[in-house]
């Protein structure tokens, strides 16, 4: 006699968890390569030095994106794991440079924007209210029923 698992299909919380990891993750690859081009034009970094950095970010973002697949699947391993990687690691990572920059004694002028930097400022804070809003959905009451089972 053979078993045949039921899927179901994932609550729609888990759906829109999923886009919204999935839109960090676009986010942060064009914030990735905003920087990467400021950095080549101001020469604040190697060519060599920015593949390393890019190909570092590839394969981090690989992983959260197998475990985004993971998550949606049912594999509550892979939601725990999105939880407390992303949930500080992750969100740890965008906002202490731009908070180490504000209290900085630079300050903050708006006369020191500059298109790329407005740019980068931007797909940040897509990145991070992405992250913070598709963890949030994977608390939910909803979630948890999903990953139970």
């Amino acid at each position: 006699m053979t078993t045949t698992e039921i899927r179901t299909c994932p609550p729609h919380q888990i759906e829109l968890s999923f886009t919204l990891l999935s839109v960090a993750l676009l986010a942060g690859i064009v914030e990735a390569i905003l920087q990467a081009a400021r950095a080549l034009e101001e020469g604040g970094a190697s060519p060599s030095a920015i593949a390393v950095q890019g190909a570092i970010r590839l394969a981090i973002y690989g992983a959260v994106y197998a475990l985004a697949v993971a998550m949606r699947r049912g594999s509550n391993p892979a939601r725990l794991t999105l939880l407390v990687g992303l949930g500080t690691v992750g969100i740890g990572s965008l906002v202490i440079e731009p908070a180490a920059w504000l209290l900085s004694a630079n300050g903050f002028d708006v006369a020191d924007l500059t298109v790329a930097s407005t740019l980068i400022g931007l797909a940040r804070t897509v990145h991070l209210i992405a992250v913070v809003t598709g963890l949030g959905l994977l608390l939910g009451a909803g979630a948890r029923r999903y990953f139970a089972r």
